[in-house]
Protein backbone atom coordinates (compact mmCIF):
# COMPACT_ATOMS: atom_id res chain seq x y z
CA UNK A 1 0.00 0.00 0.00
CA UNK A 2 1.18 3.51 -0.45
CA UNK A 3 1.01 6.25 2.03
CA UNK A 4 -1.96 7.72 -0.37
CA UNK A 5 -3.92 4.28 -0.23
CA UNK A 6 -3.05 4.29 3.59
CA UNK A 7 -4.28 7.74 4.53
CA UNK A 8 -7.50 7.11 1.85
CA UNK A 9 -7.91 3.92 3.97
CA UNK A 10 -7.96 5.65 7.37
CA UNK A 11 -9.93 8.32 6.81
CA UNK A 12 -13.09 5.74 5.60
CA UNK A 13 -12.61 3.12 8.69
CA UNK A 14 -11.29 5.02 11.49
CA UNK A 15 -14.41 5.57 13.34
CA UNK A 16 -15.18 2.32 12.49
CA UNK A 17 -11.98 0.63 14.09
CA UNK A 18 -11.70 3.27 17.33
CA UNK A 19 -15.53 3.79 18.22
CA UNK A 20 -14.25 6.52 21.14
CA UNK A 21 -13.14 8.59 17.88
CA UNK A 22 -16.91 8.42 15.89
CA UNK A 23 -17.10 11.73 17.14
CA UNK A 24 -13.68 13.60 15.92
CA UNK A 25 -13.42 15.73 13.12
CA UNK A 26 -11.46 15.43 10.04
CA UNK A 27 -9.55 19.02 9.50
CA UNK A 28 -9.10 19.01 5.43
CA UNK A 29 -6.35 21.54 5.88
CA UNK A 30 -4.13 22.12 9.10
CA UNK A 31 -0.97 24.39 8.01
CA UNK A 32 2.16 24.42 11.02
CA UNK A 33 3.47 27.45 8.86
CA UNK A 34 7.30 27.24 7.98
CA UNK A 35 6.96 23.12 9.28
CA UNK A 36 4.37 22.89 6.15
CA UNK A 37 1.21 20.47 6.97
CA UNK A 38 0.77 16.77 8.26
CA UNK A 39 -1.06 14.29 6.60
CA UNK A 40 -3.86 13.66 8.80
CA UNK A 41 -4.90 16.45 10.98
CA UNK A 42 -7.84 15.23 13.37
CA UNK A 43 -10.12 17.51 16.00
CA UNK A 44 -11.35 15.47 19.16
CA UNK A 45 -13.55 17.09 22.17
CA UNK A 46 -12.03 16.01 25.12
CA UNK A 47 -14.02 17.29 28.46
CA UNK A 48 -14.52 20.85 27.68
CA UNK A 49 -11.50 21.27 25.48
CA UNK A 50 -10.51 20.87 22.19
CA UNK A 51 -7.51 18.58 21.44
CA UNK A 52 -5.91 18.59 17.68
CA UNK A 53 -4.47 14.85 16.52
CA UNK A 54 -1.63 15.62 14.02
CA UNK A 55 -1.16 12.71 12.08
CA UNK A 56 1.64 11.48 9.59
CA UNK A 57 1.56 8.60 7.44
CA UNK A 58 4.04 5.04 7.43
CA UNK A 59 4.18 2.48 4.74
CA UNK A 60 7.44 1.15 5.71
CA UNK A 61 6.44 0.24 9.61
CA UNK A 62 10.10 -0.41 10.24
CA UNK A 63 11.35 0.49 13.37
CA UNK A 64 13.53 2.13 11.53
CA UNK A 65 11.21 4.69 9.31
CA UNK A 66 9.00 4.46 12.69
CA UNK A 67 11.52 6.50 14.55
CA UNK A 68 12.42 8.59 11.79
CA UNK A 69 8.30 9.78 11.60
CA UNK A 70 8.52 10.12 14.86
CA UNK A 71 11.39 12.45 15.53
CA UNK A 72 9.59 14.35 12.24
CA UNK A 73 6.32 14.64 14.17
CA UNK A 74 8.14 15.93 17.31
CA UNK A 75 9.72 18.85 15.19
CA UNK A 76 6.16 19.89 13.26
CA UNK A 77 4.32 19.83 16.38
CA UNK A 78 7.09 21.59 18.52
CA UNK A 79 7.23 18.40 21.25
CA UNK A 80 3.44 18.36 20.79
CA UNK A 81 2.83 21.70 22.00
CA UNK A 82 0.86 22.22 18.50
CA UNK A 83 -0.96 19.48 18.33
CA UNK A 84 -0.63 15.22 20.04
CA UNK A 85 1.60 13.29 17.51
CA UNK A 86 0.29 10.45 15.93
CA UNK A 87 1.86 7.72 13.68
CA UNK A 88 -1.01 5.58 10.89
CA UNK A 89 0.18 2.82 9.60
CA UNK A 90 -1.35 -0.72 8.76
CA UNK A 91 0.22 -2.63 11.56
CA UNK A 92 2.66 -1.73 14.58
CA UNK A 93 4.63 -3.98 15.71
CA UNK A 94 5.47 -4.42 19.57
CA UNK A 95 8.49 -2.99 18.78
CA UNK A 96 7.29 -0.39 17.19
CA UNK A 97 4.77 0.20 19.81
CA UNK A 98 7.91 0.30 22.49
CA UNK A 99 9.65 2.89 20.29
CA UNK A 100 6.45 5.08 19.98
CA UNK A 101 5.81 4.95 23.96
CA UNK A 102 9.32 5.97 24.53
CA UNK A 103 8.93 9.26 22.16
CA UNK A 104 5.96 10.39 23.43
CA UNK A 105 4.24 9.72 20.20
CA UNK A 106 0.59 7.86 19.72
CA UNK A 107 -0.16 5.60 16.99
CA UNK A 108 -3.52 4.20 15.35
CA UNK A 109 -3.11 1.20 13.02
CA UNK A 110 -5.54 -0.21 10.05
CA UNK A 111 -5.75 -3.23 11.78
CA UNK A 112 -7.71 -1.39 14.89
CA UNK A 113 -4.63 -1.15 17.23
CA UNK A 114 -3.74 1.78 18.88
CA UNK A 115 -2.27 3.98 21.44
CA UNK A 116 -3.09 7.45 22.40
CA UNK A 117 -2.42 9.27 25.74
CA UNK A 118 -2.56 12.99 26.24
CA UNK A 119 -4.71 15.83 28.08
CA UNK A 120 -7.10 13.47 30.32
CA UNK A 121 -7.57 11.13 27.53
CA UNK A 122 -6.10 7.68 26.76
CA UNK A 123 -6.91 5.16 24.23
CA UNK A 124 -4.79 1.14 24.10
CA UNK A 125 -6.22 -1.51 22.02
CA UNK A 126 -3.47 -4.34 21.31
CA UNK A 127 -3.55 -7.90 20.46
CA UNK A 128 -5.23 -7.30 17.11
CA UNK A 129 -3.76 -9.50 13.68
CA UNK A 130 -1.62 -7.73 11.31
CA UNK A 131 -4.39 -7.75 8.82
CA UNK A 132 -1.67 -6.84 5.78
CA UNK A 133 1.09 -9.61 7.14
CA UNK A 134 3.62 -9.93 4.34
CA UNK A 135 7.27 -11.95 4.55
CA UNK A 136 8.03 -10.28 1.37
CA UNK A 137 9.62 -7.67 3.16
CA UNK A 138 11.84 -10.12 5.18
CA UNK A 139 12.34 -13.03 3.13
CA UNK A 140 15.66 -11.75 2.16
CA UNK A 141 16.55 -12.79 6.48
CA UNK A 142 14.39 -16.02 6.69
CA UNK A 143 15.80 -17.76 3.15
CA UNK A 144 18.39 -20.43 3.93
CA UNK A 145 21.34 -17.95 2.94
CA UNK A 146 20.03 -15.38 4.79
CA UNK A 147 19.57 -17.37 8.21
CA UNK A 148 23.18 -18.79 7.77
CA UNK A 149 24.33 -14.90 8.57
CA UNK A 150 21.72 -14.64 11.10
CA UNK A 151 23.53 -17.81 12.93
CA UNK A 152 26.60 -16.27 12.85
CA UNK A 153 25.96 -12.94 14.52
CA UNK A 154 23.26 -14.75 17.14
CA UNK A 155 26.29 -17.22 18.12
CA UNK A 156 28.77 -14.84 18.12
CA UNK A 157 30.19 -14.48 21.81
CA UNK A 158 29.94 -10.57 23.26
CA UNK A 159 33.36 -10.08 23.37
CA UNK A 160 34.11 -11.31 19.72
CA UNK A 161 34.92 -8.52 17.74
CA UNK A 162 32.26 -7.63 14.42
CA UNK A 163 34.00 -9.85 11.66
CA UNK A 164 34.48 -8.09 7.61
CA UNK A 165 31.33 -9.76 5.16
CA UNK A 166 34.51 -11.30 3.80
CA UNK A 167 35.34 -13.31 6.86
CA UNK A 168 31.50 -13.93 7.53
CA UNK A 169 31.05 -15.01 3.81
CA UNK A 170 34.04 -17.53 4.49
CA UNK A 171 32.48 -19.31 7.53
CA UNK A 172 29.29 -19.44 6.74
CA UNK A 173 29.39 -20.09 2.65
CA UNK A 174 27.12 -17.13 1.60
CA UNK A 175 27.99 -14.29 -0.92
CA UNK A 176 29.17 -11.22 0.09
CA UNK A 177 26.00 -9.75 -1.49
CA UNK A 178 23.96 -11.79 0.79
CA UNK A 179 25.42 -10.97 4.08
CA UNK A 180 25.17 -6.95 2.53
CA UNK A 181 21.41 -7.53 2.01
CA UNK A 182 20.86 -8.90 5.15
CA UNK A 183 22.43 -6.13 7.13
CA UNK A 184 20.30 -3.54 4.82
CA UNK A 185 17.43 -5.31 6.06
CA UNK A 186 18.59 -5.34 9.66
CA UNK A 187 19.49 -1.90 9.71
CA UNK A 188 15.93 -1.06 8.33
CA UNK A 189 14.43 -2.79 11.21
CA UNK A 190 16.41 -1.04 13.56
CA UNK A 191 18.03 -3.29 14.95
CA UNK A 192 21.58 -2.48 14.84
CA UNK A 193 22.77 0.42 17.76
CA UNK A 194 24.93 2.88 17.16
CA UNK A 195 27.31 2.92 20.51
CA UNK A 196 29.63 5.36 19.07
CA UNK A 197 30.33 6.96 15.68
CA UNK A 198 32.51 3.92 14.66
CA UNK A 199 30.22 1.30 16.73
CA UNK A 200 27.33 -0.05 16.11
CA UNK A 201 26.25 -3.13 17.88
CA UNK A 202 23.29 -5.73 16.93
CA UNK A 203 20.14 -6.08 19.30
CA UNK A 204 20.49 -9.70 19.51
CA UNK A 205 17.11 -10.05 21.98
CA UNK A 206 14.81 -8.39 18.95
CA UNK A 207 16.74 -10.63 16.34
CA UNK A 208 16.18 -13.77 18.20
CA UNK A 209 12.64 -13.01 19.03
CA UNK A 210 11.53 -12.04 15.10
CA UNK A 211 13.01 -15.11 13.77
CA UNK A 212 12.06 -17.02 16.63
CA UNK A 213 8.31 -15.83 15.45
CA UNK A 214 8.88 -16.42 11.64
CA UNK A 215 11.00 -19.60 11.67
CA UNK A 216 8.95 -22.72 9.85
CA UNK A 217 10.33 -25.95 11.57
CA UNK A 218 8.08 -27.66 8.17
CA UNK A 219 10.44 -26.45 5.86
CA UNK A 220 12.30 -29.75 7.30
CA UNK A 221 11.60 -32.76 5.67
CA UNK A 222 10.61 -35.28 8.98
CA UNK A 223 10.76 -39.16 8.93
CA UNK A 224 9.06 -41.03 11.89
CA UNK A 225 10.18 -44.11 13.31
CA UNK A 226 9.74 -46.93 15.52
CA UNK A 227 12.34 -48.83 17.24
CA UNK A 228 11.82 -51.67 20.28
CA UNK A 229 14.93 -49.73 21.76
CA UNK A 230 14.96 -47.53 24.68
CA UNK A 231 15.21 -43.55 23.94
CA UNK A 232 19.15 -43.89 25.22
CA UNK A 233 19.74 -46.68 23.10
CA UNK A 234 18.40 -45.61 20.19
CA UNK A 235 20.29 -42.03 20.80
CA UNK A 236 23.44 -43.96 21.37
CA UNK A 237 23.45 -46.48 18.04
CA UNK A 238 22.44 -43.27 16.27
CA UNK A 239 25.62 -41.67 16.81
CA UNK A 240 27.69 -44.65 16.71
CA UNK A 241 26.31 -45.22 13.78
CA UNK A 242 27.07 -41.69 12.16
CA UNK A 243 30.35 -41.54 13.55
CA UNK A 244 31.75 -44.99 12.24
CA UNK A 245 30.69 -44.00 8.59
CA UNK A 246 30.94 -40.38 8.49
CA UNK A 247 27.25 -39.19 7.96
CA UNK A 248 26.40 -35.41 9.57
CA UNK A 249 24.44 -35.30 11.91
CA UNK A 250 23.20 -33.45 14.76
CA UNK A 251 20.44 -34.10 18.00
CA UNK A 252 17.98 -31.18 18.00
CA UNK A 253 14.63 -30.52 19.98
CA UNK A 254 14.28 -32.42 23.29
CA UNK A 255 17.37 -34.67 22.77
CA UNK A 256 19.26 -31.85 21.85
CA UNK A 257 17.95 -29.54 24.16
CA UNK A 258 17.94 -31.59 27.14
CA UNK A 259 21.90 -32.68 26.65
CA UNK A 260 22.29 -28.59 26.77
CA UNK A 261 20.32 -27.75 29.68
CA UNK A 262 18.35 -30.90 31.10
CA UNK A 263 14.66 -29.82 32.09
CA UNK A 264 11.90 -32.80 30.77
CA UNK A 265 12.11 -36.33 30.27
CA UNK A 266 11.12 -37.19 26.98
CA UNK A 267 9.45 -40.26 24.83
CA UNK A 268 10.79 -39.35 21.31
CA UNK A 269 14.41 -38.61 19.94
CA UNK A 270 15.01 -36.34 17.61
CA UNK A 271 17.99 -35.33 15.09
CA UNK A 272 19.11 -33.54 12.14
CA UNK A 273 20.85 -35.95 9.50
CA UNK A 274 22.05 -36.21 5.95
CA UNK A 275 23.08 -39.73 4.78
CA UNK A 276 21.57 -42.94 3.73
CA UNK A 277 18.25 -43.26 5.89
CA UNK A 278 17.76 -46.87 4.13
CA UNK A 279 21.00 -47.85 6.10
CA UNK A 280 19.98 -46.71 9.24
CA UNK A 281 16.67 -48.56 8.31
CA UNK A 282 18.37 -51.71 8.25
CA UNK A 283 21.10 -51.33 10.64
CA UNK A 284 18.98 -49.86 13.46
CA UNK A 285 16.26 -52.26 13.10
CA UNK A 286 13.45 -48.85 12.02
CA UNK A 287 10.03 -49.08 11.02
CA UNK A 288 8.64 -46.46 9.56
CA UNK A 289 5.28 -45.45 10.93
CA UNK A 290 2.37 -43.20 10.78
CA UNK A 291 1.77 -42.62 14.61
CA UNK A 292 3.33 -43.29 17.73
CA UNK A 293 7.16 -42.93 16.79
CA UNK A 294 10.02 -43.00 19.26
CA UNK A 295 12.60 -41.40 17.12
CA UNK A 296 12.40 -38.42 14.51
CA UNK A 297 14.79 -38.38 11.55
CA UNK A 298 14.85 -34.59 10.30
CA UNK A 299 16.66 -33.79 6.15
CA UNK A 300 17.50 -30.24 7.02
CA UNK A 301 16.11 -27.99 4.19
CA UNK A 302 19.56 -26.31 4.70
CA UNK A 303 22.69 -27.52 6.00
CA UNK A 304 23.15 -24.46 7.91
CA UNK A 305 21.47 -26.34 10.72
CA UNK A 306 24.79 -27.77 11.31
CA UNK A 307 26.74 -24.53 11.99
CA UNK A 308 28.98 -24.73 15.52
CA UNK A 309 26.83 -27.92 16.14
CA UNK A 310 28.91 -29.69 19.34
CA UNK A 311 30.02 -32.12 21.10
CA UNK A 312 28.16 -33.65 24.01
CA UNK A 313 28.80 -36.73 26.46
CA UNK A 314 30.16 -38.51 23.25
CA UNK A 315 27.06 -37.30 21.03
CA UNK A 316 26.83 -34.21 18.62
CA UNK A 317 23.88 -32.10 19.30
CA UNK A 318 22.93 -28.41 17.22
CA UNK A 319 23.64 -25.32 18.32
CA UNK A 320 21.57 -24.02 20.97
CA UNK A 321 19.72 -21.36 18.62
CA UNK A 322 18.95 -23.99 16.15
CA UNK A 323 17.23 -26.49 19.47
CA UNK A 324 15.84 -22.89 20.68
CA UNK A 325 14.42 -22.11 17.24
CA UNK A 326 12.73 -26.01 16.81
CA UNK A 327 11.68 -26.70 19.96
CA UNK A 328 9.79 -23.07 20.14
CA UNK A 329 7.77 -24.34 17.45
CA UNK A 330 6.66 -27.60 20.15
CA UNK A 331 3.55 -25.98 21.59
CA UNK A 332 3.81 -26.94 25.29
CA UNK A 333 6.64 -28.63 27.00
CA UNK A 334 8.70 -27.38 23.90
CA UNK A 335 7.91 -24.00 24.46
CA UNK A 336 8.50 -24.37 28.05
CA UNK A 337 12.34 -26.31 27.44
CA UNK A 338 12.78 -23.56 24.46
CA UNK A 339 12.68 -20.54 27.17
CA UNK A 340 14.34 -22.06 29.81
CA UNK A 341 17.28 -22.91 27.57
CA UNK A 342 16.99 -19.59 26.45
CA UNK A 343 17.54 -18.31 29.89
CA UNK A 344 20.43 -20.82 30.91
CA UNK A 345 22.41 -21.40 27.89
CA UNK A 346 21.73 -18.75 25.29
CA UNK A 347 21.48 -15.89 28.00
CA UNK A 348 19.73 -13.39 24.98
Amino acid sequence: MTEKDIEQKFKADFRRLFPRLRDATLISDYPLGKKGKVDVALRLKVGAERETLLCEVVSQRFPKQIREKGLQLLEITEQGKKGYPVIIAPYISELGKEICKKMGVGFLDLSGNAYLDFSSFYLEIEGKPNKFKSLGKLSGLFNPKGERVLRFYLLQGKDESLKSYRQITEEVSVSLGQVSKVNKKLDELGFWIEESESVKTLDRRKLLDLWRDNYRFERNRILNFYSIKQIPQIEKQLAELCRTNGIQYAFTLFSGGNRLAPFTRYHVATSYFSGDIEKIKGELELKEVPSGANLQIIIPYDEGVYYKAQEVNSTIVANPIQIYLDLYNVKGRGREQAEFLRERIIRI
